[in-house]
């Protein structure tokens, strides 16, 4: 089966917000994947516990709909004007089972989410919805993390020399003086098609 990106059509996005944690951000990823001449798909799932208990107030849940809906065209008024169509969703039930359903329906090319910084007990009680999408989703899933969440203590932090190298030579050059020479992470390094004279390089 061939995804709408194999076939040239315009690309399809989900963005799935749960209207509490960074919601541009998501949006705004989902945006750029799916501008200028694509759709943009924004979902917010109204979960209910197993026995259904919103859906045996159907007052109750319409008026909770209606906020909802309200709160995703406020949101949806920066990011998502450059986006060429963009439809609303709001459903409910199981969220991950939601998201990816509708991923489904309109034949997604990616789905946008946000992850939290929970502990491990939480995330080990909760589960996580990004987890499930990954794999369950029927398209790729693109999960977003904040940067303000402290980095893998096993990640160095970049070398500012070589960050400046970046930015004076328009990323042509990655590589500071020093780690041009001995990189401390042993790599080989090439570009294709081969491009600003750049060979094969092994860094040890």
């Amino acid at each position: 089966m061939q995804t709408n990106m194999q076939t040239k059509n315009p690309p399809v996005a989900v963005a799935a917000l749960d209207l509490v944690n960074r919601s541009e951000e998501i949006l705004g990823a989902a945006a750029q994947m799916a501008s200028p001449n694509g759709e943009l798909h924004v979902v917010h799932v109204i979960v209910h516990d197993g026995a259904g208990s919103l859906r045996g107030n159907p007052l109750h849940l319409v008026h909770l709909a209606d906020q909802v809906q309200a709160k995703l065209e406020q949101v949806v008024a920066g990011p998502a004007t450059s986006v060429r169509r963009v439809v609303l969703h709001v459903r409910t039930g199981r969220p991950d089972l939601e998201i990816a359903q509708l991923a489904s329906d309109i034949a997604a090319d990616v789905v946008v989410v946000g992850t939290h910084d929970h502990g491990v007990v939480e995330r080990l009680i909760l589960g996580s919805v990004g987890a499930s999408l990954i794999r369950n989703a029927p398209c790729p899933v693109l999960v977003c993390r904040p940067k303000t969440i402290a980095p893998w203590e096993q990640i160095q932090p970049p070398c500012q020399d070589c960050l400046a190298v970046q930015q004076c030579t328009g990323r042509k050059n990655f590589w500071c003086e020093r780690h041009s020479q001995h990189h401390p992470r042993a790599h080989t390094y090439s570009e294709v098609p081969s491009a600003f004279g750049v060979g094969a390089q092994t860094f040890r």
